[in-house]
């Protein structure tokens, strides 16, 4: 990474609205059967200015693989949804003219390698989403059979589904990992395929938000008072279903929980770490544009509490294995079956 790489990031993200607006301007000039015949110029806009955002999030790390990824992930929506991927090919290659044109000379080469890679990554065949849910194994079914009754909204039936298993013998932590967060992950699949409209995915997830409520309370032993660990995820990320699995199994472990939730700022993220004297702070990060604001939380842990390890996950980290490294922190947990052993080894060497 050079020394111009976030000075880059920060000059697109603080005039994002007009280099959203000079490429949209070029845009419009295409062909009408390309880009403005399936949305609005409003809806390009809104569109260009989330790809400059995760640009700018892929320049400040000098990761543009993050910007690929994101541009695939976009790529494989529009074709589910049968719309035109052209369109995807013409609002980049119009960012790129855009930035050609606005940029100061010095800044270019930084833009320059993500918005080519991302380019020459819509050449290559889109990749097959596979089903999430193996219904062939025991838990694997639950899930399917859980998933399916939340879509049906009948919310009871399938909580009792999972507290009869934990009756039968199912280990609280396997409902997590094995049963609750697989059907979280095929309702991302779906509503990614457009198979799922926002309602029927919001349904699944507060039906889920209940039944960990429920495990807990029901499960969970006295917290050990020596073992502190705060969850939360940083500013900007909404999303936090997978934070309070981290959190719960935490809690079912023994550990004494302090889950903040979503979008905490970043200064009360590391008042909260000083405040409760944690030994262990879990963040977690959705969107690659969450990046920035999960770094500036490590460092204001670490200055608030030196003595806290943190341990980060979450699906901005994914596909770049020593980002977490980059970003301070001590750690990284790829899924939730690694979480608890990564973060007991944290704690044990400090």
């Amino acid at each position: 990474m050079t020394d111009a790489n976030p000075l880059v990031a920060e000059i697109l993200e603080t005039s994002v609205d007009g280099y959203a607006s000079a490429a949209n301007t070029l845009l419009q000039q295409l062909p009408q059967e390309l880009p403005s015949s399936e949305r609005s110029a409003s809806q390009w806009k809104a569109h260009l200015t989330q790809q400059i955002l995760e640009l700018a999030a892929a320049v400040r790390i000098n990761q543009p693989s993050i910007f690929v990824r994101r541009v695939g992930w976009l790529r494989s929506a529009i074709a589910s949804r049968g719309e035109n991927e052209a369109q995807l090919r013409s609002a980049l290659e119009s960012l790129r003219t855009a930035l050609e044109q606005e940029l100061p000379d010095s800044f270019k080469a930084a833009v320059r390698t993500p918005i080519q890679l991302a380019l020459d990554s819509l050449d290559a065949e889109i990749e097959p989403q596979v089903q999430t849910l193996d219904a062939s194994t025991p838990n694997g079914m639950l899930s399917l059979r859980y998933l399916t009754a939340c879509l049906e909204a009948r919310a009871d039936a399938a909580t009792k589904l999972v507290l009869n298993a934990l009756d039968g013998g199912l280990a609280p932590q396997d409902a997590y990992t094995k049963v609750l967060l697989p059907a979280e992950r095929e309702v991302g699949r779906l509503w990614h395929l457009g198979d799922l409209s926002v309602a029927e995915e919001r349904l699944v997830t507060e039906t889920t938000r209940e039944v960990m409520t429920l495990i807990v309370n029901r499960c969970a032993p006295d917290p050990d008072r020596s073992r502190v660990v705060v969850a939360a995820s940083v500013a900007g990320n909404a999303h936090d279903v997978g934070l309070r699995a981290a959190a719960d199994l935490f809690k079912l472990a023994g550990w004494h929980t302090i889950f903040l939730g979503a979008n905490m700022p970043t200064a009360e993220i590391a008042e909260a770490a000083e405040a409760y004297e944690a030994k262990l702070i879990v963040l977690s990060a959705t969107l690659n544009t969450q990046l920035k604001a999960l770094g500036a939380a490590i460092q204001g842990v670490k200055l608030a509490a030196p003595a806290a390890k943190v341990l980060v996950g979450g699906l901005a980290l994914e596909g770049s294995p020593d980002l977490w490294k980059q970003l301070g922190a001590d750690a990284y947990a790829s899924d939730l079956d690694s979480l608890l052993s990564t973060g007991s080894a944290l704690i044990s060497g400090s």
